[in-house]
């Protein structure tokens, strides 16, 4: 093999891998996604019981840190 083909089949492999890794990434990211939706939920239907106020202000507060804290993540990558 020469030379070059050496080098497009480097680029090729780092090709496949920088494929791979984005859609492990998107994977990753699906997977928190589901889980922000999950806590949604579980916040959206403890809302509806009759809670005090200051229990849900307490679940909205960590429901919305837990948001932030994700979004900033995935906005990273």
């Amino acid at each position: 093999m020469s030379t070059t083909d050496d080098w497009v089949e480097k680029l090729k492999q780092t090709r496949d891998e920088i494929k791979l890794q984005l859609h492990l990434g998107s994977k990753e990211a699906e997977d928190e996604w589901d889980e922000l939706v999950g806590e949604w939920d579980k916040f959206a239907a403890k809302a509806q019981l009759e809670k005090s106020s200051e229990e849900v202000a307490d679940a909205a507060r960590d429901l919305g840190l837990k948001l932030k804290s994700a979004f900033d993540r995935m906005k990273k990558t």
